[in-house]
């Protein structure tokens, strides 16, 4: 530890002295949480023995420097710096990878226009030919040309109406020979200004890690991990009810977002339950004076309460990015594993998700449910019975909140969303309307006490009638909800 220490004060107190190495970080791990994700970077170098300053381009800057943590292996780091505002340093040296990259668009730059003027140099002698033609045919068609004059010349000029016609040829055929494979070479270039490009990455959205190290003489490798709130998941789910045996399949996949700022390319995916971005700490609770208050008071008081809530609830659904509406559909699977309270699913497939482009949909698992199929009626609300199927989240593991979409003998029916439930809870999804099975409420009776002069009443009567016609060809367990009045007054 005292040679850590040591070793991390001499790197701060001389960085001027150190020997600048500009290098680049690859994005290797990721794992995303509901709200946010954490990013981890590679650097991979032969570092030379003795104090090094690396410059680290490209760094989205829209993380949280409170969220940097740097580790080494086969290097020391010293003190780091997450320029974002000013110019990076000038002149540091640049890695064998970025040199390597530049010098691939310049060798790629000068070849095609090394081909570009070739065929220029070829069209121009089809113009020149074509230019000829046009000089011998006006001299073969000019006035005061004798008659001897005009057996000589017609020999003369036919010839070299023939050669010109036949370089004239020649050239196109050699232009468009020349020509071939051009969209190639155009490819090739613009993939490797893309590929320094991703080296480099845009100075004037991103920053630079300044980060000093200790070099030991021999290949390092260190790890830069950050915190971003532009990315998100949410699970999705397809429930697929077969009504005549019961069965209930639950296909589960993860829709994954980001917009950090930078595409996350073959990257190892890890999607956690976690969420380090919300509240880590119970709510405290603040002093409660209650008091009588006449009806209209309660209210009021209800309404701004029921006001209040319904903010606080946009708030929060506005502090979570929306995903793109695009969807890529990858091949895989997620193997879940459980820390403590935390969920986490690890895809063993490499992933890539572009900044703000890709709603990435995963592939996780599927379960086989057994489910109790009714025809469940609210006659004080709707005019026909639903499918419900009653099942028990036998999947070993917590449902998590989601959209779903019902599919009921094969056939889309509705979407909707799944709640948060626990492992052995129950469930009852809903699979679509009967419009066979009708319903009706009515009321035909109702009174109401009322104040006289001498006495006074203060009873209610009310007589509601369901009437639930079956118009199908068979037979349904039927549940049948409605509401029963409850007193609050004495």
């Amino acid at each position: 530890m005292r040679y850590l220490l040591l070793s991390t004060a001499i790197l701060i107190a001389g960085p001027a002295m150190a020997e600048q190495i500009e290098t680049t970080a690859r994005v290797t791990d990721v794992t995303v949480y509901p709200w946010g994700a954490g990013v981890t970077r590679e650097v991979a170098l032969d570092l030379p023995a003795g104090a090094h300053e690396l410059v680290i381009p490209g760094i989205p800057q829209g993380i949280d420097p409170g969220s940097l943590r740097i580790s080494g292996e086969d290097a020391v780091i010293g003190a780091v710096s997450f320029q974002q505002e000013r110019a990076l340093p000038d002149a540091p040296e640049k890695s064998p990878e970025l040199t390597a990259a530049e010098a691939e668009v310049r060798r790629l730059k000068t070849a095609l226009a090394s081909r570009d003027a070739g065929v220029a140099e070829i069209e121009a002698r089809a113009e020149a030919a074509e230019d000829l033609i046009e000089f011998l045919m006006k001299v073969a068609e000019s006035d005061g040309i004798g008659s001897n004059d005009l057996a000589a010349l017609s020999g003369t000029v036919g010839q070299q109406l023939l050669q010109a016609r036949q370089t004239a040829i020649r050239a196109k055929a050699e232009a468009e020979a020349a020509n071939l494979d051009r969209e190639d070479q155009v490819g090739a270039l613009e993939r490797a200004e893309a590929r320094l490009e991703a080296l480099r990455g845009p100075d004037s959205e991103r920053g630079a890690l300044v980060v000093a190290v200790q070099g030991q003489g021999k290949p390092a490798r260190i790890r830069i991990s950050t915190l971003t709130d532009q990315a998100g998941w949410q699970p999705a789910y397809d429930l697929s009810l077969q009504r005549k045996t019961g069965n209930l399949r639950m296909d589960r996949g993860l829709i994954v977002h980001q917009g950090s700022g930078e595409d996350w390319s073959g990257v190892h995916l890890r999607l956690s339950t976690a969420r380090p971005m919300d509240q880590s700490a119970p709510s405290e609770l603040q002093p409660q004076f209650p008091r009588t208050s006449p009806p209209e008071d309660v209210e009021t008081y209800s309404r701004l309460a029921s006001s209040a809530g319904e903010m606080a609830m946009d708030m929060r659904e506005r502090a979570v990015p929306a995903a793109p509406m695009a969807e890529a559909v990858v091949a895989g699977s997620a193997l879940a594993g459980v820390v403590g309270e935390t969920v986490v699913y690890d895809y063993a497939t490499p992933v890539t998700v572009r900044d703000g482009a890709d709603a990435l949909r995963l592939p996780l698992d599927s379960h086989d449910l057994t489910a109790t199929v009714v025809a469940e009626a609210v006659p004080r609300r709707d005019s026909s019975a639903y499918l419900v199927a009653d099942a028990v989240n036998s999947t070993g593991a917590v449902i998590l909140p989601g959209n779903a979409s019902f599919y009921a003998d094969g056939a889309l029916v509705g979407r909707g969303a799944l709640e948060l439930t626990a492992a052995g809870d129950k469930m009852k999804l809903g699979f679509g309307p009967l419009t066979g099975i009708t319903l009706e409420r009515r009321v035909p009776d109702e009174t109401e006490g009322a104040r006289g002069l001498i006495s006074k009443s203060s009873e209610r009567q009310e007589v509601a009638q369901l009437r639930i016609h079956n118009l199908t060809a068979e037979d349904w367990p039927l549940r049948v909800i409605d509401q029963v009045p409850v007193s609050t007054q004495k």
